[in-house]
Protein backbone atom coordinates (compact mmCIF):
# COMPACT_ATOMS: atom_id res chain seq x y z
CA UNK A 1 0.00 0.00 0.00
CA UNK A 2 1.22 3.32 -1.07
CA UNK A 3 1.45 5.70 1.87
CA UNK A 4 1.43 9.67 0.73
CA UNK A 5 2.73 12.69 2.26
CA UNK A 6 -0.65 13.51 3.49
CA UNK A 7 -1.27 9.94 5.10
CA UNK A 8 1.69 9.88 6.98
CA UNK A 9 0.94 12.79 9.77
CA UNK A 10 -2.43 11.50 10.15
CA UNK A 11 -0.50 7.76 11.23
CA UNK A 12 2.33 9.17 13.36
CA UNK A 13 -0.72 11.54 15.45
CA UNK A 14 -2.86 8.60 16.13
CA UNK A 15 0.44 7.01 17.47
CA UNK A 16 1.42 9.68 19.76
CA UNK A 17 -1.63 10.19 20.83
CA UNK A 18 -2.52 6.75 22.03
CA UNK A 19 0.99 6.60 23.51
CA UNK A 20 0.06 9.92 25.45
CA UNK A 21 -3.15 8.05 26.19
CA UNK A 22 -1.47 4.75 27.41
CA UNK A 23 1.11 6.77 29.62
CA UNK A 24 -1.53 9.27 31.25
CA UNK A 25 -2.21 8.17 34.99
CA UNK A 26 -5.86 7.14 35.68
CA UNK A 27 -7.80 7.83 38.62
CA UNK A 28 -9.13 5.54 40.85
CA UNK A 29 -11.47 7.16 43.32
CA UNK A 30 -11.30 7.44 47.14
CA UNK A 31 -13.36 4.33 47.84
CA UNK A 32 -12.36 1.88 45.42
CA UNK A 33 -11.91 -1.64 47.05
CA UNK A 34 -10.64 -3.87 44.18
CA UNK A 35 -7.28 -5.73 45.14
CA UNK A 36 -4.96 -4.05 43.30
CA UNK A 37 -6.52 -0.55 44.10
CA UNK A 38 -6.78 -0.21 47.90
CA UNK A 39 -8.48 3.62 47.86
CA UNK A 40 -7.94 6.15 50.33
CA UNK A 41 -10.10 5.39 52.28
CA UNK A 42 -8.51 1.59 52.99
CA UNK A 43 -8.05 1.21 56.45
CA UNK A 44 -4.48 0.54 55.36
CA UNK A 45 -3.97 3.58 53.72
CA UNK A 46 -5.27 7.47 54.38
CA UNK A 47 -8.19 6.22 55.98
CA UNK A 48 -8.03 9.17 59.11
CA UNK A 49 -7.88 12.15 56.77
CA UNK A 50 -10.30 10.52 54.53
CA UNK A 51 -12.88 10.74 57.89
CA UNK A 52 -12.07 13.93 57.87
CA UNK A 53 -12.69 15.19 54.68
CA UNK A 54 -15.90 13.56 54.46
CA UNK A 55 -17.16 16.51 56.51
CA UNK A 56 -16.10 18.55 54.93
CA UNK A 57 -17.75 20.87 51.43
CA UNK A 58 -15.07 18.92 49.33
CA UNK A 59 -16.49 15.33 50.06
CA UNK A 60 -20.28 17.17 49.40
CA UNK A 61 -19.70 19.30 46.23
CA UNK A 62 -21.90 17.26 43.98
CA UNK A 63 -24.64 16.51 46.36
CA UNK A 64 -26.79 13.10 45.39
CA UNK A 65 -29.89 14.22 43.48
CA UNK A 66 -29.41 17.45 42.98
CA UNK A 67 -30.81 19.33 40.29
CA UNK A 68 -28.86 22.90 40.99
CA UNK A 69 -26.13 21.89 38.63
CA UNK A 70 -25.85 21.80 35.35
CA UNK A 71 -23.80 20.04 33.00
CA UNK A 72 -21.04 22.83 33.11
CA UNK A 73 -20.71 22.95 36.62
CA UNK A 74 -19.56 18.89 37.01
CA UNK A 75 -15.89 19.97 35.66
CA UNK A 76 -15.39 22.03 39.50
CA UNK A 77 -17.33 19.46 41.64
CA UNK A 78 -16.39 16.29 40.41
CA UNK A 79 -12.75 14.74 40.04
CA UNK A 80 -10.82 14.23 37.36
CA UNK A 81 -12.34 16.02 34.36
CA UNK A 82 -10.63 16.51 31.64
CA UNK A 83 -12.63 15.82 28.18
CA UNK A 84 -9.00 15.82 26.01
CA UNK A 85 -7.72 12.60 27.67
CA UNK A 86 -9.37 9.32 28.31
CA UNK A 87 -7.70 9.04 32.41
CA UNK A 88 -10.64 7.47 34.26
CA UNK A 89 -12.01 10.51 35.38
CA UNK A 90 -15.23 11.89 36.10
CA UNK A 91 -16.28 13.44 32.31
CA UNK A 92 -16.00 9.64 31.36
CA UNK A 93 -18.82 8.86 32.95
CA UNK A 94 -21.48 11.09 31.95
CA UNK A 95 -23.10 12.19 29.05
CA UNK A 96 -24.28 15.62 28.31
CA UNK A 97 -28.25 15.96 27.85
CA UNK A 98 -29.51 19.45 26.88
CA UNK A 99 -33.33 20.51 27.72
CA UNK A 100 -33.30 17.67 30.58
CA UNK A 101 -33.20 18.77 34.52
CA UNK A 102 -30.56 18.07 35.20
CA UNK A 103 -29.42 18.19 31.85
CA UNK A 104 -26.72 15.59 32.13
CA UNK A 105 -26.82 11.75 32.63
CA UNK A 106 -24.34 9.73 34.53
CA UNK A 107 -23.64 6.19 34.32
CA UNK A 108 -22.31 3.06 36.06
CA UNK A 109 -18.56 4.46 37.58
CA UNK A 110 -19.42 7.83 37.66
CA UNK A 111 -19.98 7.45 41.56
CA UNK A 112 -16.45 6.61 42.06
CA UNK A 113 -15.59 9.68 41.02
CA UNK A 114 -17.88 12.37 42.18
CA UNK A 115 -17.86 15.29 44.60
CA UNK A 116 -13.89 16.85 45.09
CA UNK A 117 -11.82 13.53 45.79
CA UNK A 118 -8.53 13.33 47.24
CA UNK A 119 -7.09 13.01 43.22
CA UNK A 120 -8.43 15.92 42.13
CA UNK A 121 -5.97 17.82 44.03
CA UNK A 122 -2.94 15.68 44.55
CA UNK A 123 -3.42 14.03 40.67
CA UNK A 124 -4.40 10.56 39.49
CA UNK A 125 -2.58 7.78 41.72
CA UNK A 126 -3.24 4.93 39.38
CA UNK A 127 -0.72 4.17 36.51
CA UNK A 128 -1.26 3.49 32.70
CA UNK A 129 -3.41 -0.17 33.23
CA UNK A 130 -5.25 1.19 36.15
CA UNK A 131 -3.59 0.06 38.51
CA UNK A 132 -2.59 1.57 41.85
CA UNK A 133 1.09 3.20 41.23
CA UNK A 134 2.66 2.96 44.63
CA UNK A 135 5.15 5.53 43.70
CA UNK A 136 2.65 8.22 44.35
CA UNK A 137 3.80 8.11 47.95
CA UNK A 138 6.57 9.56 46.65
CA UNK A 139 5.28 12.37 45.23
CA UNK A 140 6.17 15.99 46.63
CA UNK A 141 2.82 17.72 47.87
CA UNK A 142 2.16 20.74 46.17
CA UNK A 143 1.00 23.97 48.36
CA UNK A 144 0.34 26.64 45.28
CA UNK A 145 -2.57 28.14 44.38
CA UNK A 146 -2.34 27.32 41.00
CA UNK A 147 -4.76 23.77 41.89
CA UNK A 148 -7.48 25.58 44.22
CA UNK A 149 -7.49 28.12 41.63
CA UNK A 150 -8.58 25.82 38.75
CA UNK A 151 -11.98 26.21 40.57
CA UNK A 152 -12.26 28.37 42.85
CA UNK A 153 -12.26 31.36 40.41
CA UNK A 154 -15.06 33.31 37.97
CA UNK A 155 -17.23 35.36 37.99
CA UNK A 156 -19.19 33.94 41.00
CA UNK A 157 -16.12 32.76 43.49
CA UNK A 158 -13.21 34.93 42.48
CA UNK A 159 -10.57 33.63 45.33
CA UNK A 160 -7.88 33.33 43.28
CA UNK A 161 -8.05 36.26 41.09
CA UNK A 162 -8.51 37.94 44.26
CA UNK A 163 -5.46 36.46 46.16
CA UNK A 164 -2.96 37.56 43.11
CA UNK A 165 -3.88 40.76 43.76
CA UNK A 166 -3.25 40.42 47.20
CA UNK A 167 0.26 41.03 49.59
CA UNK A 168 0.31 37.18 50.41
CA UNK A 169 0.65 36.55 46.31
CA UNK A 170 4.10 38.77 46.59
CA UNK A 171 5.94 35.99 47.81
CA UNK A 172 9.77 36.57 49.48
CA UNK A 173 12.76 37.88 47.37
CA UNK A 174 14.96 34.56 46.15
CA UNK A 175 17.80 35.86 48.85
CA UNK A 176 15.18 35.43 51.44
CA UNK A 177 15.25 31.52 50.90
CA UNK A 178 18.02 30.88 53.32
CA UNK A 179 17.07 29.36 56.41
CA UNK A 180 20.17 29.24 58.35
CA UNK A 181 19.98 33.52 58.30
CA UNK A 182 16.38 34.20 58.05
CA UNK A 183 14.99 30.92 58.81
CA UNK A 184 13.18 32.79 61.93
CA UNK A 185 10.84 34.43 59.57
CA UNK A 186 10.31 31.58 57.64
CA UNK A 187 6.68 30.75 59.32
CA UNK A 188 4.95 33.99 58.26
CA UNK A 189 6.17 34.01 54.61
CA UNK A 190 5.95 30.42 53.40
CA UNK A 191 2.91 28.19 53.39
CA UNK A 192 4.83 24.83 54.60
CA UNK A 193 6.72 26.75 57.54
CA UNK A 194 3.52 28.47 58.77
CA UNK A 195 1.37 24.33 58.83
CA UNK A 196 4.58 22.90 60.87
CA UNK A 197 4.17 25.98 62.86
CA UNK A 198 0.47 25.83 63.47
CA UNK A 199 0.95 22.10 64.96
CA UNK A 200 4.47 21.40 65.95
CA UNK A 201 4.75 23.27 69.86
CA UNK A 202 9.05 22.27 68.91
CA UNK A 203 8.82 23.37 65.56
CA UNK A 204 12.86 24.50 64.43
CA UNK A 205 12.49 26.77 61.60
CA UNK A 206 16.30 26.19 60.76
CA UNK A 207 16.17 23.00 60.81
CA UNK A 208 12.71 21.88 59.73
CA UNK A 209 12.63 19.79 56.33
CA UNK A 210 9.88 20.63 53.49
CA UNK A 211 9.13 17.59 51.31
CA UNK A 212 11.71 18.22 48.63
CA UNK A 213 13.83 21.33 49.37
CA UNK A 214 13.48 24.55 49.97
CA UNK A 215 13.27 25.20 46.57
CA UNK A 216 9.89 24.31 46.45
CA UNK A 217 8.44 26.77 49.35
CA UNK A 218 5.35 28.11 48.65
CA UNK A 219 3.92 31.66 49.06
CA UNK A 220 1.18 32.11 51.81
CA UNK A 221 -1.29 30.29 49.68
CA UNK A 222 -4.87 28.68 49.96
CA UNK A 223 -3.64 26.30 51.76
CA UNK A 224 -1.45 27.85 54.49
CA UNK A 225 -4.57 29.14 56.09
CA UNK A 226 -7.13 26.28 54.62
CA UNK A 227 -7.40 23.03 55.42
CA UNK A 228 -8.91 21.70 52.02
CA UNK A 229 -9.27 17.97 54.00
CA UNK A 230 -12.09 19.73 56.29
CA UNK A 231 -12.12 20.47 60.25
CA UNK A 232 -14.76 22.20 62.35
CA UNK A 233 -13.84 25.70 61.86
CA UNK A 234 -15.79 27.95 59.84
CA UNK A 235 -14.38 28.14 56.19
CA UNK A 236 -11.61 25.23 57.49
CA UNK A 237 -9.20 27.68 59.02
CA UNK A 238 -6.23 25.67 60.63
CA UNK A 239 -6.18 25.43 64.27
CA UNK A 240 -4.73 27.74 65.90
CA UNK A 241 -1.42 26.87 68.68
CA UNK A 242 -1.74 27.22 72.22
CA UNK A 243 -1.70 30.59 73.02
CA UNK A 244 -3.95 31.59 70.65
CA UNK A 245 -7.37 31.49 71.95
CA UNK A 246 -8.41 34.61 71.73
CA UNK A 247 -7.01 35.53 68.27
CA UNK A 248 -7.69 34.48 64.51
CA UNK A 249 -5.81 33.41 62.26
CA UNK A 250 -4.33 36.51 61.17
CA UNK A 251 -2.70 37.22 64.18
CA UNK A 252 -0.13 34.35 63.96
CA UNK A 253 2.05 36.67 61.78
CA UNK A 254 0.29 40.06 62.14
CA UNK A 255 2.13 40.40 65.05
CA UNK A 256 5.40 41.73 67.44
CA UNK A 257 7.59 38.98 67.55
CA UNK A 258 9.74 40.14 70.40
CA UNK A 259 8.50 38.92 74.10
CA UNK A 260 9.96 41.86 75.47
CA UNK A 261 9.64 45.49 74.23
CA UNK A 262 13.23 46.71 72.93
CA UNK A 263 13.38 49.95 71.59
CA UNK A 264 16.08 49.33 69.38
CA UNK A 265 14.14 47.19 67.45
CA UNK A 266 10.76 48.48 66.43
CA UNK A 267 8.48 46.27 65.68
CA UNK A 268 7.63 45.12 61.55
CA UNK A 269 3.96 44.05 62.50
CA UNK A 270 1.75 45.37 65.31
CA UNK A 271 -1.56 44.86 64.13
CA UNK A 272 -2.25 42.11 66.45
CA UNK A 273 -0.84 44.00 69.66
CA UNK A 274 -3.15 47.00 68.76
CA UNK A 275 -6.41 45.01 69.81
CA UNK A 276 -5.05 43.57 72.19
CA UNK A 277 -6.52 45.89 74.87
CA UNK A 278 -3.08 45.08 76.60
CA UNK A 279 0.21 46.99 77.11
CA UNK A 280 1.96 45.10 74.32
CA UNK A 281 1.39 47.80 71.86
CA UNK A 282 3.67 51.03 71.76
CA UNK A 283 6.23 52.06 74.47
CA UNK A 284 3.85 53.23 77.83
CA UNK A 285 5.54 56.20 79.59
CA UNK A 286 5.16 56.51 83.52
CA UNK A 287 2.79 58.54 84.67
CA UNK A 288 0.37 58.15 81.62
CA UNK A 289 -2.66 56.17 81.83
CA UNK A 290 -3.18 54.44 79.30
CA UNK A 291 -6.47 52.24 80.24
CA UNK A 292 -8.90 54.53 78.69
CA UNK A 293 -7.59 54.46 75.25
CA UNK A 294 -8.98 51.41 73.63
CA UNK A 295 -11.60 52.02 70.93
CA UNK A 296 -14.07 50.51 70.04
CA UNK A 297 -13.24 48.04 67.07
CA UNK A 298 -11.00 46.36 69.74
CA UNK A 299 -13.93 44.71 70.80
CA UNK A 300 -14.83 43.17 67.51
CA UNK A 301 -13.76 39.49 68.03
CA UNK A 302 -13.83 38.50 64.31
CA UNK A 303 -11.84 41.59 63.59
CA UNK A 304 -9.82 41.38 60.71
CA UNK A 305 -12.48 39.25 59.05
CA UNK A 306 -15.39 41.57 60.21
CA UNK A 307 -13.54 44.21 57.80
CA UNK A 308 -10.88 42.88 55.65
CA UNK A 309 -12.61 39.99 54.39
CA UNK A 310 -16.30 41.44 53.66
CA UNK A 311 -18.14 39.21 51.03
CA UNK A 312 -20.91 39.91 48.29
CA UNK A 313 -22.26 37.58 46.02
CA UNK A 314 -22.86 37.69 42.19
CA UNK A 315 -24.96 39.81 40.78
CA UNK A 316 -26.22 37.91 37.88
CA UNK A 317 -28.97 40.58 37.17
CA UNK A 318 -26.66 43.11 36.47
CA UNK A 319 -23.66 41.16 35.66
CA UNK A 320 -21.79 42.16 39.19
CA UNK A 321 -18.97 39.78 40.00
CA UNK A 322 -19.16 37.95 43.43
CA UNK A 323 -16.50 39.42 45.95
CA UNK A 324 -15.16 37.03 48.42
CA UNK A 325 -12.29 39.63 50.40
CA UNK A 326 -8.85 37.34 49.13
CA UNK A 327 -7.14 41.01 47.83
CA UNK A 328 -7.66 41.37 51.86
CA UNK A 329 -8.23 45.30 51.67
CA UNK A 330 -10.62 46.60 54.12
CA UNK A 331 -14.44 47.70 52.49
CA UNK A 332 -16.35 50.77 53.28
CA UNK A 333 -19.29 48.01 53.33
CA UNK A 334 -18.13 46.50 56.62
CA UNK A 335 -17.63 50.40 58.23
CA UNK A 336 -21.46 51.35 56.86
CA UNK A 337 -22.91 48.29 59.16
CA UNK A 338 -21.72 50.36 62.40
CA UNK A 339 -21.53 53.75 61.30
CA UNK A 340 -25.20 54.71 60.00
CA UNK A 341 -23.74 58.31 58.92
CA UNK A 342 -20.90 56.94 57.35
CA UNK A 343 -21.37 58.00 53.97
CA UNK A 344 -22.62 61.33 54.75
CA UNK A 345 -19.48 61.98 56.53
CA UNK A 346 -16.87 60.73 54.32
CA UNK A 347 -16.25 60.72 50.91
CA UNK A 348 -16.15 56.94 49.87
CA UNK A 349 -14.66 58.04 46.45
CA UNK A 350 -11.55 59.63 47.64
CA UNK A 351 -9.20 56.30 47.44
CA UNK A 352 -6.72 58.39 49.89
CA UNK A 353 -9.62 59.38 52.27
CA UNK A 354 -12.14 56.94 52.11
CA UNK A 355 -11.27 55.62 55.50
CA UNK A 356 -10.72 58.85 57.50
CA UNK A 357 -13.86 58.35 59.47
CA UNK A 358 -14.54 62.23 61.28
CA UNK A 359 -11.00 63.08 60.61
CA UNK A 360 -9.12 60.07 62.37
CA UNK A 361 -6.63 59.16 59.84
CA UNK A 362 -6.16 63.11 59.23
CA UNK A 363 -5.53 63.97 62.69
CA UNK A 364 -2.78 60.52 63.16
CA UNK A 365 -1.15 61.39 59.51
CA UNK A 366 -0.26 64.93 61.52
CA UNK A 367 1.04 63.40 64.49
CA UNK A 368 3.18 61.00 62.48
CA UNK A 369 4.69 63.77 60.14
CA UNK A 370 5.24 66.22 63.61
CA UNK A 371 6.85 63.37 65.38
CA UNK A 372 8.90 62.36 61.70
CA UNK A 373 10.04 65.87 62.02
CA UNK A 374 11.70 66.12 65.16
CA UNK A 375 13.50 62.97 65.19
CA UNK A 376 14.85 63.83 61.76
CA UNK A 377 16.26 67.10 63.37
CA UNK A 378 17.74 65.46 66.87
CA UNK A 379 21.20 65.55 67.03
CA UNK A 380 23.39 63.10 66.82
CA UNK A 381 24.01 62.90 70.67
CA UNK A 382 20.54 62.67 71.05
CA UNK A 383 19.68 60.07 68.47
CA UNK A 384 21.16 57.70 71.01
CA UNK A 385 19.37 58.88 74.33
CA UNK A 386 16.57 56.73 75.45
CA UNK A 387 13.55 59.01 75.31
CA UNK A 388 14.76 59.25 71.29
CA UNK A 389 14.57 55.65 70.98
CA UNK A 390 11.59 55.40 72.86
CA UNK A 391 9.45 58.10 70.56
CA UNK A 392 11.02 56.04 67.35
CA UNK A 393 9.61 52.78 68.94
CA UNK A 394 6.03 54.45 68.87
CA UNK A 395 6.43 55.75 65.44
CA UNK A 396 7.31 52.88 64.23
CA UNK A 397 4.87 50.78 66.33
CA UNK A 398 2.47 53.01 64.85
CA UNK A 399 3.83 52.87 60.96
CA UNK A 400 3.53 49.55 61.47
CA UNK A 401 -0.02 48.77 62.74
CA UNK A 402 -0.30 50.05 58.86
CA UNK A 403 -4.07 51.51 59.37
CA UNK A 404 -3.29 55.39 60.39
CA UNK A 405 -5.20 55.09 63.70
CA UNK A 406 -8.41 52.81 62.70
CA UNK A 407 -7.60 49.70 63.83
CA UNK A 408 -7.18 51.44 67.72
CA UNK A 409 -7.88 55.49 67.35
CA UNK A 410 -7.39 56.49 70.70
CA UNK A 411 -4.56 54.50 71.45
CA UNK A 412 -2.25 55.10 68.88
CA UNK A 413 -2.67 58.92 68.70
CA UNK A 414 -1.80 58.93 72.41
CA UNK A 415 1.37 57.18 72.22
CA UNK A 416 2.00 59.75 69.26
CA UNK A 417 1.14 62.79 71.67
CA UNK A 418 3.31 61.35 74.07
CA UNK A 419 5.86 60.68 72.22
CA UNK A 420 6.10 64.34 71.03
CA UNK A 421 5.73 65.42 74.53
CA UNK A 422 8.54 64.10 76.05
CA UNK A 423 11.10 64.87 72.61
CA UNK A 424 10.10 68.50 72.55
CA UNK A 425 8.87 69.20 76.92
CA UNK A 426 11.43 66.97 78.32
CA UNK A 427 14.76 67.82 76.76
CA UNK A 428 17.40 66.65 79.28
CA UNK A 429 20.88 67.73 78.15
CA UNK A 430 24.59 67.51 80.35
CA UNK A 431 27.54 69.20 80.95
CA UNK A 432 30.89 68.12 81.86
CA UNK A 433 30.88 68.92 85.45
CA UNK A 434 30.39 66.26 87.68
CA UNK A 435 28.73 67.62 90.91
CA UNK A 436 30.03 66.65 94.58
CA UNK A 437 25.95 66.41 95.50
CA UNK A 438 22.77 65.40 94.82
CA UNK A 439 20.64 68.69 94.09
CA UNK A 440 17.44 70.09 93.10
CA UNK A 441 17.49 73.63 92.14
CA UNK A 442 14.66 76.34 91.84
CA UNK A 443 12.95 76.27 88.35
CA UNK A 444 13.51 79.44 86.17
CA UNK A 445 11.64 81.61 85.58
CA UNK A 446 9.53 81.04 88.20
CA UNK A 447 6.88 82.39 87.80
CA UNK A 448 6.04 81.55 84.58
CA UNK A 449 4.24 81.10 81.63
CA UNK A 450 3.92 78.36 79.82
CA UNK A 451 7.60 77.29 79.60
CA UNK A 452 10.08 76.51 82.28
CA UNK A 453 13.60 74.68 82.99
CA UNK A 454 14.49 72.60 86.19
CA UNK A 455 17.52 71.64 87.07
CA UNK A 456 19.37 68.88 88.91
CA UNK A 457 23.05 67.69 89.79
CA UNK A 458 24.11 63.95 90.15
CA UNK A 459 27.19 62.83 91.57
CA UNK A 460 26.98 59.53 89.80
CA UNK A 461 25.25 58.00 87.60
CA UNK A 462 21.63 56.29 88.49
CA UNK A 463 17.97 56.04 87.88
CA UNK A 464 16.55 59.34 87.98
CA UNK A 465 12.28 60.25 88.38
CA UNK A 466 11.23 63.99 88.60
CA UNK A 467 7.49 63.88 88.70
CA UNK A 468 5.40 67.41 88.95
CA UNK A 469 2.44 67.31 91.40
CA UNK A 470 -0.34 70.09 91.65
CA UNK A 471 -1.28 71.40 94.84
CA UNK A 472 -3.18 69.14 96.21
CA UNK A 473 -0.73 66.22 95.68
CA UNK A 474 -2.20 65.02 92.87
CA UNK A 475 0.59 63.16 89.97
CA UNK A 476 0.14 65.64 86.91
CA UNK A 477 3.02 64.62 84.71
CA UNK A 478 6.30 62.43 84.98
CA UNK A 479 8.98 64.50 83.08
CA UNK A 480 12.30 62.26 83.28
CA UNK A 481 12.13 58.56 84.48
CA UNK A 482 15.19 56.62 83.50
CA UNK A 483 18.91 56.43 83.58
CA UNK A 484 21.44 59.33 83.77
CA UNK A 485 24.40 59.97 84.12
CA UNK A 486 26.67 61.55 86.39
CA UNK A 487 26.85 65.62 85.78
CA UNK A 488 24.28 68.46 85.59
CA UNK A 489 21.03 68.04 83.90
CA UNK A 490 18.23 70.59 82.89
CA UNK A 491 14.52 69.25 82.49
CA UNK A 492 12.13 71.88 80.14
CA UNK A 493 8.64 71.73 80.87
CA UNK A 494 5.65 73.09 78.95
CA UNK A 495 2.55 73.56 81.07
CA UNK A 496 0.77 75.01 77.64
CA UNK A 497 -1.77 72.53 79.00
CA UNK A 498 -2.43 73.19 82.60
CA UNK A 499 -4.21 76.15 84.72
CA UNK A 500 -2.81 78.51 86.12
CA UNK A 501 -1.84 78.12 89.90
CA UNK A 502 1.01 76.07 92.34
CA UNK A 503 2.64 72.91 90.98
CA UNK A 504 5.40 71.19 92.74
CA UNK A 505 8.28 69.66 91.27
CA UNK A 506 9.66 66.38 93.25
CA UNK A 507 13.36 64.43 92.16
CA UNK A 508 14.05 60.89 93.79
CA UNK A 509 17.60 59.33 92.80
CA UNK A 510 19.43 57.08 94.73
CA UNK A 511 18.44 57.50 98.60
CA UNK A 512 17.82 61.39 97.95
CA UNK A 513 14.22 63.05 97.61
CA UNK A 514 13.49 66.84 97.51
CA UNK A 515 10.47 68.76 96.29
CA UNK A 516 9.91 72.29 95.17
CA UNK A 517 7.47 74.37 94.24
CA UNK A 518 6.43 76.36 90.97
CA UNK A 519 4.02 78.78 90.19
CA UNK A 520 2.19 78.83 86.47
CA UNK A 521 0.88 82.47 85.61
CA UNK A 522 -0.99 82.56 82.61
Amino acid sequence: MLITKKVLPIIFGLILSLSTLHAQGRYLGVYNTTAANPGCASQYCHQTIVVIWETSAHANAHPANSDTYGYNCLECHNTGWDTTVDNGGADEFVTEAPGSTPDYVTSSGWEMLENVQCEACHGPVGDSEGILDWNHTQRVTSYGSATCGGCHNGSHHPYYDEWQASGHASGAPAWFKDRSTNGECFYCHFAQDFQEFLKDPNYDAVNFQIEGDDDNLSDITCVTCHDPHGNSNTANLRDLPEGYEDKVICDVCHTIQEEVKDVHNPPHHATSQVFSRGDEFGWRYPGEDYSQTNSFHTLIRDRCVRCHMHQSPADYATGAAAVTGHEFTPRVEACVECHADYTTVVDINDEANKFDYKGAQTTTRALIAQLEDLLANASSADSTTDRFLQAKYNLESVKAEGSFGIHNTQLVQKLLQDAIDRITLTDVTTDNVTPVEYTLQQNYPNPFNPTTTIRFNLPQAGNVKVTVYDAIGKEVETLFNNFAEAGSHQIEWNASRYSSGVYLYRMEAENFISIKKMLLVK
